[in-house]
């Protein structure tokens, strides 16, 4: 349970620091990247769990560090994808507003 806590956190602060390093967050909201980060941790978590990381004395520090990881993984990939494609979407927005 404890390592549930600990990765959940570890994935929303991971989440956090991407948000933070995005020069285009302003795009969209504050608790994407973190929400996306969170999930893409504790779905980990749940299927190193289910695999039997989290029993095996070998394979236990993978139940602590990957959830992390991937959530970082998962921040960056969704803050690249998504961060140009609004950028361009609310430039257009703009312009068209404005030549109203």
């Amino acid at each position: 349970m404890t390592s549930l806590i600990v990765t959940a956190l570890a994935s929303l602060a991971v989440g956090f620091v991407v948000l933070g390093a995005d020069r285009r967050r302003s795009r969209y909201g504050i608790f994407l990247l973190p929400g996306l980060a969170l999930v893409a941790g504790m779905l980990s978590w749940i299927l190193l769990q289910l695999a039997g990381a989290g029993s095996d004395p070998d394979l236990h520090w993978l139940v602590w560090v990957l959830p992390p990881v991937i959530g970082a993984v998962g921040a960056v990939g969704t803050a690249l994808v998504l961060g140009p494609a609004r950028e361009a979407r609310d430039t257009a927005e703009l312009e068209r507003v404005l030549r109203s």
